[in-house]
């Protein structure tokens, strides 16, 4: 009999080696696996009834987690189930009477240029650095924490996205200069951010997701600003640009979208606005 740690990782092996999923995506699939195994203490993922998941989901909501981040939770851990029972291992988990948690409407908040300052100026050095640069750049938490100091050439860095997209963004000359001090100060070789808080991570690996996200969150709750998550940054980059005068089509370029209605979702330019625009054209 296989150990449940051992099937995890053959799991993670096919993710990676047979479907091909991208960095990213392997780091939040062990993360919560491994969070998965030391929460239900399960040996053998052949026990894994409708009460152990039932557990499983009521730990992850008492911890504080959202609704929609439980159900991406769920949807790994149903993901292994399902790969286990397509090479024939018996696992008595009845899938159909697990719900999706009802999830709340999607936030869609932004934060201006003036707010982003006051932002960073709440933040410790390291910090400020990567809110100036998700602001900046528009690129997602995940992209972030997996930066390599091989991914910039001067402004420019280049990086493996979503979907495998190759992309490239850009910082500004400000930036660049925090960005430099950084590396020299904590002698950074490899991964941007495994030197996390001035401290080195276990083997220079950079940082999980959720350590940068709660670094993140505590210079905007200093700034009076309560409500961030990280995506709210991207949203930011998006409506920031728009306020400067770019196009839908030149935004959608920088972000990095398939399609236009997708970049339209992030555009809160004309909120509160309203009453100034009926003026203007009527």
């Amino acid at each position: 009999m296989k150990t449940i740690e051992r099937q995890v990782e053959e799991y993670l092996v096919y993710c990676e080696r047979v479907r091909r999923m991208t960095e990213a995506t392997m780091v939040v699939k062990r993360n919560v696996l491994t969070r998965f195994v030391r929460v239900t203490r399960l040996d053998d993922l052949g026990k894994l009834t409708n009460d152990v998941f039932n557990k499983w989901v009521e730990h992850e909501t008492g911890r504080g987690a959202s609704a929609r981040s439980v159900n991406t939770y769920n949807s790994v851990v149903l993901a292994m189930v399902r790969y286990y029972r397509g090479v024939g291992v018996v696992i008595p988990l009845n899938i159909p009477l697990i719900g999706k948690l009802k999830e709340g409407r999607l936030r869609r908040n932004f934060y201006t240029s003036e707010e982003i300052e006051r932002v960073v100026a709440c933040a410790d050095f390291e910090t400020g650095l990567q809110i100036k640069m998700m602001f900046e750049t528009g690129m997602r938490i995940a992209e972030l924490t997996r930066l390599r100091v091989s991914d910039f050439e001067g402004r420019r860095i280049r990086f493996i996205g979503k979907g495998r997209k190759p992309r490239e963004v850009y910082i500004t000359d400000e930036t660049l200069r925090w960005l430099n001090e950084y590396i020299q100060r904590y002698g950074v070789k490899d991964y941007l951010w495994g030197a996390y808080g001035g401290v080195l991570t276990l083997n220079g690996e950079p940082p999980t997701v959720n350590t940068v996200r709660q670094h993140l969150k505590r210079p905007f709750i200093a700034a009076g600003l309560t409500d961030f998550y990280p995506h709210s940054l991207r949203h930011s980059f998006a409506t920031d640009l728009q306020l400067r005068g770019a196009s839908v089509a030149e935004i959608r370029e920088m972000i990095g979208h398939e399609s236009v209605s997708t970049t339209e979702r992030y555009l809160h330019g004309f909120e509160g606005r309203l009453e100034e625009l009926f003026d203007k054209y009527r």
